[in-house]
């Protein structure tokens, strides 16, 4: 896939039920101090939008302000290449107000940001709403004001419309009467397409090594059959190598979130820790469930290297919550 500046904004949509455009930006902090995401997906043909922030700091509940009934804003493309549309959500019921912004097309991109969420003591929690409604926890107010600059272009699936890019992430963020400051590794992608969340599972990572290694992989988790595995190393000379083989053990806890487990990204061997989970609910139109742990990580490597970033699985009803799938 071909990218252009017009690729950060909207696409036309087409037909299908579940399709949708996404804008997803994530920030983990190299000592895993502090983390979180940040998602707006666009789901036109439903009339919807979904609206997320997730915080997690060690020691500190995790922060969610999240929406799945926010009105989905009316298309309007983009008039030429240097005029990228805006994306903007004004005063949603839970998920406040945002405005997501490339500040230089498929180089660095801008969130600004500010709603009333909840503070969960236990994760966990995330997994109780019912009938998709906001999760009950104490409130909190937040705000933030970051941008994600690329260390390479962003990287084009072949099979997919969606790019991935690793980036550093500065900034502030305000929780409550706490404000304190981002500067970390991360990652942004953006995907337009039919995307049934209900469907199968998968599993999605991205970090950074501390001598400088960014990684990104994703791949399907259908025992016996492969349908996806994709994703890239930068080495640390800013080298971007695509990879088709990505592996995965995983085990999960009681409340199946993720525990640990390795990840193979072509010859990058990660063993991995989950330290602060940040789970989602996603409750489909006809009442199907599935589960969706992220985590932020502590990643080590067999030579030593360590380093933090984000972990992703998507499990349906019926899909497998522990196992091993291997590469190619």
């Amino acid at each position: 896939m071909e990218l252009s500046a017009t690729d950060e904004g909207r696409h036309l949509p087409g037909t299908d039920q579940f399709w949708g455009e996404s804008w997803y930006h994530d920030f983990a902090a190299a000592d895993g101090s502090y983390g979180g995401y940040l998602r707006l997906g666009l789901y036109p043909n439903q009339k919807v939008a979904w609206s997320w922030i997730y915080l997690v700091r060690a020691g500190r509940p995790l922060v969610v302000v999240r929406d799945h009934a926010v009105p989905c804003p009316e298309f309007a493309s983009a008039s030429d290449d240097s005029q990228v549309l805006v994306k903007s959500l004004a005063d949603s019921a839970h998920a406040g107000s945002s405005t997501w912004e490339p500040v230089q097309p498929l180089q660095s991109y801008r969130i600004w940001a500010s709603g009333n969420g909840v503070e969960l003591a236990n994760p966990a929690d995330a997994f109780l709403s019912v009938n998709d409604e906001p999760e009950t926890g104490p409130p909190v107010a937040v705000e933030l004001d970051l941008t994600w600059t690329g260390v390479t272009p962003p990287y084009a699936y072949t099979v997919t419309t969606r790019f991935e890019q690793s980036a550093w992430v500065d900034g502030t963020i305000r929780i409550g009467d706490d404000s304190f400051t981002v500067h970390c590794p991360g990652q942004r992608d953006h995907s337009w397409g039919t995307r049934d969340w209900w469907l199968f599972g998968w599993v999605w990572c991205s970090g950074r090594l501390d001598d400088g290694t960014w990684w990104h992989s994703a791949r399907s988790i259908v025992p016996k059959l492969d349908i996806f595995q994709a994703g890239y190393i930068v080495t640390p000379d800013m080298t971007l190598t695509p990879v088709s083989e990505v592996g995965i053990e995983y085990a999960l806890d009681a409340d199946q979130l993720p525990r640990h487990g390795t990840l193979t990204v072509g010859d990058l061997v990660l063993d991995w820790e989950a330290q602060l989970p940040a789970p989602v609910l996603l409750v489909s139109p006809e009442g199907k469930q599935s589960r969706f742990p992220r985590a932020l990580c502590r990643f080590t490597t067999a030579d030593g290297r360590a380093g933090a970033g984000w972990i992703e699985f998507n499990f349906p009803d019926g899909v497998a919550r522990s196992g091993q799938l291997e590469g190619n």
